[in-house]
């Protein structure tokens, strides 16, 4: 409640210099105009403009002309003056307090204090400020204590418990620790420093502009080779444990998900093939692996790698088909007392519509199958879009305009 108090207090401070302001250039604009007056009726007099010949007209409205400028430029001053002068100090109230900008805490001891684009600092819990000119910082993972930040220009690390700088800034690129390192940018080079700053990996390989995450998981860290075109892992001693084969390599917890151009396969923590390597989507969950394969079809295996269900089935449904038959309704008419008056026979009839035999399954999202009504698999989930024509004849569409026609066997009609 006293925090509240003190801002609703200062907010007034400032509204009130505000107002103080405001009245003194009020002042100032009446006492200008007045003098500004004043001496055009002294140019009126002295140059003649009181009489009605062509002269003085021609020149009191030169002159007219000439000082509605003069004015014009001079509100254009002191209104950019007056209102500078209210920036400034609102800014300068501002940055008096730390009540304006938002707060982030690094620990008990460490707040990072920013506001929108300017730049931020860091202040201890005995009020000292130990960083300034922050543009922004990057929290470590797992149990690390270096942040990095950066100044607008270089990048480097402070320690999260003391506020202090630990690494200058000093380098292009540099990313958070974890598990003890972090990669930098040194002059273009890809390198890995320890907590003092201290270069512990050298693996010779050119930064990528545009390629994150030189971060280690599990002792292991994703690093492409020299001609940028392929990854691998790294260890700690920057020996390469998995060659730089793959078009790709996601860490996912323990696992790590590797591309080679062909298929996705998933590894264990010590590298040994979990799934082999097969056309398909690959997700990692906390009690499963979910595969996606390119006919559409979803399975699901243990992180041991054994199958746990082979065909996974997201909804069902019936279809309907437009028969020869036709429904005529009516249209009543009622008077204002809600009475009914009249009915009158519609002019077009509604076709009646039944159920189809089989029905219509949906595997991976948005594609489809036939199934018969007691759950047998009639066709793989192959078809965008399945629509039934008559009771066991069916439009299957592979894409928005290319289709089929197939009765309930899963047979082709020509």
């Amino acid at each position: 409640m006293e925090e509240v108090k003190d801002k609703k207090e200062k907010k007034t401070q400032v509204k009130g210099k505000t107002a103080s302001m405001k009245r003194a250039f009020i002042l100032f604009w009446n006492g200008l105009t007045t003098l500004l007056v004043g001496i055009a009726n002294w140019f009126t007099v002295i140059l003649g403009m009181r009489d009605d010949s062509k002269y003085g007209k021609i020149l009191r409205r030169t002159v007219g002309s000439s000082f509605a400028f003069l004015m014009l430029l001079l509100a254009i001053t002191a209104s950019w003056d007056f209102c500078r002068s209210i920036y400034c100090q609102l800014t300068l109230n501002r940055h008096s307090d730390d009540s304006y900008y938002d707060t982030q805490y690094i620990s008990r001891s460490v707040t990072y204090y920013s506001y929108y684009d300017e730049a931020g600092y860091l202040k201890t819990s005995d009020g000292k400020k130990t960083i300034t000119g922050i543009q922004w910082i990057a929290k470590p993972l797992g149990l690390d204590s270096l942040i990095c930040y950066s100044d607008g220009k270089k990048r480097g690390c402070f320690n999260m418990f003391t506020g202090k700088p630990v690494i200058e800034p000093k380098y292009n690129h540099a990313w958070i620790f974890s598990e003890g390192l972090a990669s930098v940018d040194d002059g273009g080079w890809i390198k890995f420093i320890d907590a003092s700053g201290k270069v512990v990996i050298d693996p010779k390989i050119p930064y990528i502009p545009g390629i994150e995450g030189y971060v280690f998981h599990n002792d292991r860290c994703i690093v492409h080779n020299d001609r940028r075109d392929r990854f691998g892992l790294i260890d700690k001693q920057g020996r390469w444990v998995l060659k730089p084969d793959y078009f790709s390599i996601c860490a996912a917890g323990k696992f790590w998900i590797v591309d080679n151009g062909e298929g996705k396969s998933v590894l264990d923590s010590t590298l040994n093939t979990v799934i082999p390597f097969m056309k398909a989507q690959v997700w990692v969950n906390d009690d499963y692996i979910s595969v996606t394969l390119s006919s559409h079809v979803i399975q699901r295996y243990n992180h041991s790698g054994e199958i746990i269900n082979d065909f996974y089935i997201n909804d069902v449904g019936y279809m309907t088909y437009e028969t020869d038959e036709l429904r005529y309704t009516t249209s009543k008419n009622y008077n204002e007392e809600g009475s009914l008056t009249s009915e009158t026979e519609d002019i077009e009839p509604l076709p009646v519509e039944k159920m189809a035999k089989c029905r219509r399954y949906e595997a991976e999202t948005g594609w489809y199958g036939l199934m018969t009504a007691d759950g047998q698999v009639i066709t793989p989930p192959s078809y965008s879009s399945i629509k039934a024509i008559g009771y066991d004849l069916y439009l299957c569409k592979d894409n928005d305009e290319d289709g089929v026609m197939l009765n309930g066997k899963g047979e082709r009609i020509r």
